[in-house]
């Protein structure tokens, strides 16, 4: 079983933005269960190995968001 982590992300505005991180997050393996809130700013996540939380933050940034947290 992973680990329970939390990015603060900052530049979402809309669904199709929380659409992009889930999407985004999803597709390092070793991440699992993906839930994005616009109202908390931040996305949620189980990280397993494989993963790394440098490969999350880099993946919400290359989807066009800041990860400030």
């Amino acid at each position: 079983m992973g680990e329970k982590m939390t990015l603060k992300i900052e530049g979402m505005g809309c669904s199709k933005c929380s659409d992009k991180v889930t999407k985004a997050l999803g597709s390092i393996d070793g991440i699992s269960d993906v839930a994005v809130s616009l109202d908390d700013n931040a996305a949620s996540f189980e990280l397993a190995a494989p993963a790394t939380r440098d490969q999350a933050v880099e993946a919400v940034e290359d989807a066009g968001y800041d990860v400030v947290a």
